[in-house]
């Protein structure tokens, strides 16, 4: 007889096509009769191949939906559909982001949207309202129109396609930190996990979970300091005052990240930051109460990998892409993604590499020193794209 497929208490128990097999022969001998002939390429042995081939394609299809019932392994429309239990969609392509240095008179507004261009016709607009300083400067972090991992190298973004008064010049001092394609199974899962205190209020994780559902964010990381006194955090020591909470992030319209925070914070607690945002109470019929709320946009930290090969002349151009791809990818997507606060290890990215003669892999925030790890502070966010990676011989 042809063995069933069996559920426990650990999950579908499935036969091999070995026992498959010799089932559906059990069956063709019963029909006609017993000492039928198995002969390969006869009719009644290809019948059984492809009686062995429906049933195990048909076991293997159960044991799929099974596991789609299960977080960890959904994905697809089920994982959409999970994610729906949460109020969780999936996130589109993210967009790329970069700051921008505004030069001109002191003072003079630059608008939210206001747009700005690299030099291949690249539009990139700000996020959010800000005045040029003192000094005759201002850098705001502006997002590129075109949704994925677009580039774009220092001093690339340098054209003012409308003028406004009172600026003069834009460029970039950095890199931009490209975007992301449409979010991954794994990062969705990831954020599904990190959303489950969503439905909470004046938690950690409750706002950070509601601040990564804000559109177009691409990482935050939140923590407050209960204490009566000021304390320091992280790599880069980041100071906290009392009684207050930061809010790290990237990504996302400035407003929207202040008014998720906000809901989830709530109003009695400080905020710590460098982006001051007005937050307008949405339940009041007339004269809503304002709320000056500042988030922490964290610096942009470039970071060079060093892969360190036997014999660079035996690796062609197109296994040196491989290598430069994989890296990128494993940094933008999945466990080893790079994140607010998390320390960079180049280590984490040899798995998976194409065999190379491999040496050694480093990384350096110079381009001269190089280390094994790289601290990360919750007022950072390591940006890495393809003119920063090389390998190279020892």
């Amino acid at each position: 007889m042809i063995p069933k497929i069996e559920i426990t208490d650990v999950g579908y128990s499935v036969p091999d096509t070995e026992s498959i097999n010799n089932g559906t022969w059990e069956m063709i001998d019963d029909s006609f009769g017993g000492n039928v002939s198995r002969v390969q390429g006869s009719p009644q042995y290809q019948l059984n191949t492809s009686w062995t081939a429906v049933i195990k394609d048909c076991y293997d299809m159960l044991v799929y939906l099974a596991n789609q019932y299960d977080p960890r392994y959904a994905q697809g429309i089920f994982q959409d559909a999970i994610g729906e239990l949460y109020f969780l969609t999936r996130k589109l392509a993210t967009r790329s982001q970069c700051p921008v240095v505004f030069e001109g008179l002191s003072g003079a507004p630059i608008p939210e949207g206001f747009a700005v261009q690299d030099l291949s016709g690249r539009t990139w607009r700000t996020n959010g309202t800000y005045n040029i300083g003192s000094n005759g400067k201002v850098t705001i972090t502006v997002t590129c129109d075109e949704a994925g991992a677009i580039e774009a190298l220092p001093n690339s973004i340098v054209v003012i396609p409308t003028s406004i008064n009172g600026l003069d010049r834009v460029y970039n001092e950095d890199s931009a930190v490209m975007g992301y394609d449409e979010e991954s199974r794994v990062d969705f899962e990831v954020r599904r996990k990190e959303s489950v205190a969503i439905n909470s209020k004046m938690t950690d994780s409750a706002t950070l979970g509601a601040v990564l559902a804000v559109r177009d964010v691409v990482d935050a990381y939140v923590i407050s300091n209960p204490t009566d006194a000021t304390v320091t955090v992280g790599s880069t020591n980041y100071p906290l005052i009392r009684n207050s909470i930061c809010v790290s992030v990237v990504g996302g319209n400035d407003y929207d990240v202040a008014k998720a925070a906000f809901i989830k914070a709530g109003t009695g607690c400080s905020w710590n930051g460098n982006t001051d945002v007005t937050v307008i109470a949405e339940d009041y019929p007339s004269n809503p109460p304002q709320y000056p709320i500042k988030i922490l946009r964290p610096d942009f930290l470039d970071i060079w990998v060093k892969v360190i090969v036997k014999d660079k002349d035996a690796i062609s151009y197109t296994i040196e892409q491989e290598v430069i791809n994989h890296i990128l990818n494993s940094a933008a997507s999945g466990e080893n993604k790079v994140r607010i606060g998390k320390d960079f290890i180049p280590a984490d990215y040899i798995c998976g590499m194409p065999k190379i003669g491999l040496k050694g892999i480093v990384a350096s925030t110079d381009n001269a020193t190089w280390v094994d790890e790289i601290p990360v502070g919750i007022d950072q966010y390591p940006s890495l794209n393809s003119f920063r990676i090389s390998i190279e011989e020892s």
